[in-house]
């Protein structure tokens, strides 16, 4: 979870007079303990607000399933997708599709308060020659997980793919049929891997997915022509074992947004098939490494709820596997069902199968009015739901093939995520704040036993916890409090012993002990 140095160092800034402590009240009507740091060269870590990263595991919590640490308490994961390592199609010469990652984003992230970071990855850099691992491009990830790390952030690490890879793009000086258009190339599978059999490129006018040759090296892939699909399989299993032993790794996204290509039941059993192994691998993965299990995020074919779209349920022989559908009700596709009831379906698959519910991505890419409300609408039935998730996404480089599109597309609009990119000068412009304000709003990072209820306002910047400490849970560590702002919080509740507020760069922290059960925090 996010930032902080080390307790030393923040010894080292009191010694300093760099920290400042008001004594306080107690009894958690009030949080007058205080503790501020101040960075003299870029954004400081709040050494002492937060514990350091421990093991994320599944766990039961009383009705429901959720993620907890070391300790019992329950946790969020919140925060936000990131392609820098993304080894995407560059459609322009003139703009690289991603820019490596910078502390700058890192501290960035931290700031908003993020506790997880999404780390899309790609086979094709993993594997680019068949059977050789990327030694260097696994060194990248690497850094990437202790940065976000460093700042006490987990990562799951994200398999992501798009219309299948970079090489099924449309070859230059293509005239397509009459109703299609010209296909650019994505992101995923090497291209030793993408097995097409000559299948047209071309696609229906704004569907991705859409092209005959999509379609072909999905149905290679899920029939495992060639081997293709135990190769992927090896190559998950030996990136675990690479990665290692760090409690930083939250868990592993198999598969991002797997196509629909057979028939409902065919891709069903074919799909199914794929995470069988795949999590297998990857257990082999980790216990080469001698790494305990780690949480596995299972998503729907990307047409969930349509019939066809789940796994079959015998997967759940594993208990260290979550349910991480995206929600995009009312951004993308057809508008037939509301933001709202797309979460109440994925809570009914989550406990049905006994996963917690984690949102891999979400977001809305306008600035227009409706969608700004469609974005606060998903944070409040998020709150609700008490469950974590990642935002789509950090920034979008105005080469990114989300932006361009199709072939020749010239970009000169805002790309509009949480950092914005003017375009075509592809230089970010800061941060969303209308955006970051509702991803980066008040919510508790771990909470003792279970939570009961959360109502975070991003607007007032306010924000209420419920929790209960059942028998059967476990009840060690504090409540661990995110709020965002300038202006010190002032902390009410019942339940709770004295708090302490630590302000970091975004926001504050609030940890305080909690003496009593059920307990609730009301921070404004």
């Amino acid at each position: 979870m996010p930032r902080l140095r080390a307790l030393a160092l923040v010894c080292l800034l009191l010694v300093a007079g760099a920290c400042t402590d008001d004594g306080g009240g107690a009894d958690g009507s009030a949080a007058d303990d205080t503790t501020t740091t101040q960075a003299e060269s870029g954004p400081l870590t709040a050494a002492g607000a937060l514990p350091e990263l421990t093991r994320v595991r599944v766990a039961p919590l009383g009705d429901r399933v959720g993620f907890v640490d070391a300790s019992g308490r329950e946790i969020l994961l919140r925060g936000a997708n990131f392609s820098s390592l993304g080894d995407y199609y560059q459609a322009d010469p003139a703009f690289a599709p991603t820019r490596p990652p910078t502390d700058d984003d890192w501290d960035g992230m931290a700031a908003a308060g993020f506790g997880v970071v999404r780390l899309l990855v790609s086979w094709s850099a993993l594997e680019p020659v068949r059977g050789q691992l990327d030694m260097a491009y696994v060194d990248r990830i690497r850094a990437a997980v202790d940065a976000a790390a460093a700042r006490r952030i987990h990562t799951v690490v994200d398999m992501h793919q798009d219309a299948w890879g970079k090489f099924i793009a449309t070859p230059p000086g293509t005239v397509c049929p009459e109703g299609s258009e010209p296909a650019i190339g994505w992101d995923g599978a090497p291209q030793w891997a993408t097995i097409t059999d000559g299948a047209e490129t071309c696609r229906p006018p704004g569907y991705r997915e859409g092209s005959a040759a999509v379609t072909a090296a999905f149905t290679a892939f899920y029939e495992n022509r060639d081997g293709i699909r135990d190769a992927f399989v090896a190559t998950w299993q030996r990136l675990v074992a690479a990665l290692g032993d760090t409690p930083a790794i939250a868990g592993y996204d198999l598969f991002n947004e797997p196509n629909l290509v057979l028939d409902e039941t065919a891709s069903t059993q074919r799909y199914t098939e794929l995470l069988r192994s795949a999590l297998a691998a990857v257990r082999a993965g980790e216990a080469e490494a001698g790494v305990p299990p780690r949480v596995v995020f299972v998503e729907p074919i990307v047409l969930f709820p349509l019939p066809g779209s789940l796994p079959e349920h015998p997967l759940a022989m594993d208990d260290q596997l979550a349910f991480a559908p995206h929600n995009y009700a009312e951004v993308i596709g057809p508008k037939i069902l509301t933001v709202e009831q797309t979460f109440d379906i994925q809570r009914g698959v989550a406990a049905e199968r006994g996963w917690p519910l984690w949102i891999g991505e979400h977001g809305v890419f306008s600035m227009e009015e409706e969608a700004r409300q469609v974005n606060r609408r998903f944070a409040a039935a998020q709150d609700a739901a008490m469950v974590g998730g990642a935002q789509w996404q950090w920034r979008q480089w105005c080469g990114d093939p989300h932006a361009i599109g199709v072939p020749g597309r010239a970009v000169t609009e805002t790309q509009i995520q949480l950092n914005d990119v003017a375009c075509p000068a592809d230089a970010t412009t800061g941060p969303n704040e209308d955006l970051m304000r509702v991803a980066g709003r008040a919510y508790p990072r771990a909470a003792p036993g279970r939570l009961t209820g959360i109502e975070s306002d991003p607007d007032a910047r306010t924000l209420t916890v419920g929790g209960v400490i059942d028998d059967d849970l476990a009840s060690g560590g504090d409540l661990v409090v995110w709020v965002p702002g300038e202006e010190r919080p002032t902390v009410e509740g019942r339940g709770l012993g004295e708090p302490r507020l630590v302000q970091v760069p975004g926001g504050w922290y609030v940890t305080v002990e909690v003496v009593d059960s059920p307990y609730e925090l009301e921070a404004r």
